[in-house]
Protein backbone atom coordinates (compact mmCIF):
# COMPACT_ATOMS: atom_id res chain seq x y z
CA UNK A 1 0.00 0.00 0.00
CA UNK A 2 2.93 2.19 0.74
CA UNK A 3 5.25 1.38 -2.02
CA UNK A 4 5.08 4.59 -4.03
CA UNK A 5 4.89 6.60 -1.27
CA UNK A 6 7.27 9.40 -2.00
CA UNK A 7 10.00 10.42 1.03
CA UNK A 8 11.63 13.44 -1.10
CA UNK A 9 9.94 16.25 0.90
CA UNK A 10 10.55 14.90 4.33
CA UNK A 11 14.13 14.60 3.50
CA UNK A 12 14.04 18.15 2.94
CA UNK A 13 11.87 19.17 5.72
CA UNK A 14 14.71 19.63 8.38
CA UNK A 15 14.08 19.63 12.29
CA UNK A 16 15.45 22.38 13.95
CA UNK A 17 19.44 22.89 14.55
CA UNK A 18 20.86 20.82 17.96
CA UNK A 19 22.41 24.22 19.22
CA UNK A 20 18.52 26.23 18.11
CA UNK A 21 17.17 28.05 20.82
CA UNK A 22 13.48 26.29 19.37
CA UNK A 23 15.52 23.17 20.41
CA UNK A 24 16.74 24.51 23.82
CA UNK A 25 12.93 25.45 24.28
CA UNK A 26 11.53 22.08 23.35
CA UNK A 27 14.13 20.44 25.95
CA UNK A 28 13.52 22.90 28.70
CA UNK A 29 9.36 21.83 28.15
CA UNK A 30 9.69 18.18 28.13
CA UNK A 31 12.43 18.47 30.98
CA UNK A 32 8.99 19.79 32.97
CA UNK A 33 6.52 17.27 31.89
CA UNK A 34 5.75 14.44 34.39
CA UNK A 35 6.58 10.92 33.58
CA UNK A 36 3.77 8.46 33.04
CA UNK A 37 5.28 5.32 32.89
CA UNK A 38 1.99 3.16 32.99
CA UNK A 39 0.65 5.38 29.93
CA UNK A 40 4.10 5.26 28.84
CA UNK A 41 4.18 1.89 28.38
CA UNK A 42 0.55 1.31 27.68
CA UNK A 43 0.93 3.02 24.48
CA UNK A 44 4.43 1.99 23.17
CA UNK A 45 2.16 -1.06 21.99
CA UNK A 46 0.61 1.14 19.00
CA UNK A 47 -0.73 -2.41 17.77
CA UNK A 48 -2.28 -3.17 21.29
CA UNK A 49 -3.79 0.03 22.10
CA UNK A 50 -5.50 -0.04 18.80
CA UNK A 51 -6.93 -3.77 19.22
CA UNK A 52 -8.01 -3.11 22.47
CA UNK A 53 -10.86 -0.54 20.06
CA UNK A 54 -11.25 -2.84 17.05
CA UNK A 55 -10.38 -6.82 16.31
CA UNK A 56 -7.96 -5.82 13.39
CA UNK A 57 -4.52 -7.06 14.28
CA UNK A 58 -3.25 -8.29 11.37
CA UNK A 59 -4.69 -5.28 9.63
CA UNK A 60 -3.07 -3.00 11.88
CA UNK A 61 0.36 -5.31 11.63
CA UNK A 62 0.42 -4.87 8.23
CA UNK A 63 0.51 -0.84 8.79
CA UNK A 64 2.86 -1.17 10.93
CA UNK A 65 5.37 -3.19 9.03
CA UNK A 66 4.53 -1.20 5.69
CA UNK A 67 5.48 2.34 7.41
CA UNK A 68 8.40 1.28 9.19
CA UNK A 69 10.82 1.02 6.70
CA UNK A 70 10.18 4.48 5.18
CA UNK A 71 9.80 6.51 8.66
CA UNK A 72 13.30 4.65 9.27
CA UNK A 73 14.57 5.64 6.06
CA UNK A 74 13.56 9.27 6.72
CA UNK A 75 14.62 9.34 10.89
CA UNK A 76 18.19 8.01 9.44
CA UNK A 77 18.41 10.46 7.19
CA UNK A 78 17.82 13.58 9.84
CA UNK A 79 20.07 11.30 12.52
CA UNK A 80 18.51 14.11 15.36
CA UNK A 81 19.67 12.69 18.70
CA UNK A 82 17.22 12.02 21.05
CA UNK A 83 16.05 14.47 23.44
CA UNK A 84 17.61 13.14 26.90
CA UNK A 85 21.46 12.96 25.27
CA UNK A 86 21.54 16.43 23.81
CA UNK A 87 20.03 17.66 26.78
CA UNK A 88 22.97 15.95 28.34
CA UNK A 89 25.28 17.91 26.00
CA UNK A 90 23.42 20.91 26.78
CA UNK A 91 23.87 20.55 30.80
CA UNK A 92 20.16 19.78 30.80
CA UNK A 93 19.22 17.05 33.47
CA UNK A 94 16.29 15.03 31.75
CA UNK A 95 15.01 11.76 33.08
CA UNK A 96 13.13 9.86 30.04
CA UNK A 97 12.04 5.96 30.10
CA UNK A 98 14.17 3.98 28.17
CA UNK A 99 12.46 1.89 25.76
CA UNK A 100 13.40 -0.66 22.98
CA UNK A 101 11.37 1.89 20.73
CA UNK A 102 13.71 3.88 20.88
CA UNK A 103 16.73 3.06 19.48
CA UNK A 104 16.54 5.24 16.30
CA UNK A 105 17.00 8.87 15.34
CA UNK A 106 14.76 11.09 17.26
CA UNK A 107 12.98 13.23 14.15
CA UNK A 108 10.53 12.22 13.06
CA UNK A 109 8.90 10.34 15.60
CA UNK A 110 7.27 7.08 14.54
CA UNK A 111 4.80 6.12 16.87
CA UNK A 112 3.36 9.23 15.70
CA UNK A 113 3.14 8.83 12.04
CA UNK A 114 2.03 5.38 12.92
CA UNK A 115 -0.42 6.26 15.32
CA UNK A 116 -2.44 8.87 13.10
CA UNK A 117 -2.17 6.76 10.00
CA UNK A 118 -3.86 3.72 11.86
CA UNK A 119 -6.24 5.84 13.75
CA UNK A 120 -7.56 7.59 10.31
CA UNK A 121 -7.30 4.14 8.07
CA UNK A 122 -9.37 2.32 10.91
CA UNK A 123 -11.94 5.36 11.66
CA UNK A 124 -12.86 5.18 7.68
CA UNK A 125 -13.49 1.78 8.82
CA UNK A 126 -15.42 1.82 12.17
CA UNK A 127 -16.58 5.32 11.65
CA UNK A 128 -18.83 4.69 14.93
CA UNK A 129 -15.12 4.65 16.52
CA UNK A 130 -13.41 7.43 15.38
CA UNK A 131 -13.19 9.11 18.59
CA UNK A 132 -11.99 6.34 20.39
CA UNK A 133 -9.47 5.67 17.14
CA UNK A 134 -8.16 9.46 16.78
CA UNK A 135 -7.72 9.76 20.71
CA UNK A 136 -5.43 6.67 20.90
CA UNK A 137 -3.34 7.87 18.04
CA UNK A 138 -3.29 11.64 19.80
CA UNK A 139 -2.50 9.53 23.01
CA UNK A 140 0.43 7.51 21.02
CA UNK A 141 2.40 10.62 19.77
CA UNK A 142 1.33 12.28 22.71
CA UNK A 143 3.33 9.14 25.41
CA UNK A 144 6.88 10.07 23.34
CA UNK A 145 6.92 13.31 24.88
CA UNK A 146 5.75 11.60 27.97
CA UNK A 147 8.50 9.53 28.06
CA UNK A 148 10.70 12.42 27.04
CA UNK A 149 11.66 10.06 24.02
CA UNK A 150 10.65 12.50 21.43
CA UNK A 151 10.85 16.57 21.23
CA UNK A 152 7.02 18.06 20.15
CA UNK A 153 8.74 19.15 16.56
CA UNK A 154 9.28 15.30 16.20
CA UNK A 155 5.83 14.46 17.13
CA UNK A 156 4.08 17.12 14.92
CA UNK A 157 6.61 15.84 11.82
CA UNK A 158 5.77 12.26 12.32
CA UNK A 159 1.80 13.24 12.86
CA UNK A 160 1.96 14.88 9.30
CA UNK A 161 3.81 11.96 8.05
CA UNK A 162 0.94 9.63 9.24
CA UNK A 163 -1.59 12.17 7.37
CA UNK A 164 0.51 11.46 4.29
CA UNK A 165 0.32 7.89 4.13
CA UNK A 166 -3.25 7.80 5.34
CA UNK A 167 -3.60 9.94 2.39
CA UNK A 168 -1.66 7.46 0.08
CA UNK A 169 -3.86 4.13 1.33
CA UNK A 170 -6.86 5.45 1.99
CA UNK A 171 -8.14 3.79 -1.60
CA UNK A 172 -6.26 1.26 -1.24
CA UNK A 173 -7.83 -0.06 1.95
Amino acid sequence: MLKDFDIKKYLDKKPPSNNSFTTMQEIKELSRIPINKNFIKEKDDIKKSFTKIVDEGKFIQSLIDESAPIILKIKKHHNRPRPKKLAKKLGIKMEDIEMDSMKTPSYPSGHSAQGVLIGMVLSDKYPSKRNKLMKTARDISKSRNIAHAHYKSDSKFGEDIGKDMYNEVKNKV
